[in-house]
């Protein structure tokens, strides 16, 4: 059977509802205009449903976790398996951002430990990712990309790459978060907090980039 384009939208927002995502929040995850996936503007103005754009779709499949593959298999009319949880799944680390370059809320590898952190439920299905956590934005100095008030989930295990929003953090350092850069110089950050230019440092051990993958308002 040949797909048609309302079987691609149908199936997307399945997987967006299983995950806890409205449209315009899984298109602010996926780094897109707020209401690129809104049922609105999937009709062209023939009266014919759009196709959604090949970057676009696996720029949204990245936050869902879905490999373009599967995607295609639940199209093309195969279920959609729902994995166990694991006990706690969920939950996430949470901390204001304003205590994130305070010693001991992060371990030598860069990684969320310590009293310090708080629990929340996870605004999509990251908690399934042991090491992700959530920041609390709790400045204003960063909008209008990140407001205050609202939360980013990181995950560090994701592999990064230029254009990735990231948070870039370090012991008894101002923590950045913004776009990477990749500079003559080296790679860089490109800050939300008035498009200031941070350098990556190179040394081992004294800085630490993780992926931002969602945020929320």
């Amino acid at each position: 059977m040949i797909p048609q384009a309302h079987m691609v939208w149908h199936t997307l927002d399945g997987l967006a509802r299983e995950r806890g995502f409205t449209p315009s929040a899984l298109a602010r995850a996926a780094g897109l205009d707020a209401t690129a996936l809104n049922p609105s503007r999937r009709v062209g103005p023939s009266g014919a449903m759009r196709w959604p754009s090949l970057p676009t779709l696996l720029r949204v499949l990245d936050v869902l976790q879905v490999p373009l593959a599967v995607f295609a298999g639940y199209v093309g009319g195969e279920g959609i398996s729902h994995a166990p949880l694991r006990a706690g799944a969920g939950m996430l680390r949470a901390l204001p951002y304003s205590m994130l370059e305070q010693d001991g809320v992060f371990d030598p590898q860069g990684l969320p430990c310590g009293p310090l952190w708080e629990r929340e439920a996870s605004p999509g299905l990251w908690g399934a990712e042991p090491d992700a956590y959530i920041v609390r934005v709790d400045t204003d100095g960063m909008e209008p990309v990140a407001r205050d008030g609202g939360s980013v989930v990181v995950v560090p295990s994701l592999p990064l790459r230029v254009g990735d929003r990231v948070l870039m953090h370090g012991s008894g350092r101002e923590p950045v978060m913004g776009l990477m850069l990749d500079t003559e110089a080296g790679q860089a950050i490109c800050s939300f907090r008035g498009a200031e230019v941070h350098a990556v440092p190179t040394q081992e051990g004294v800085a630490w980039l993780h992926r931002i993958v969602m945020m929320t308002v």
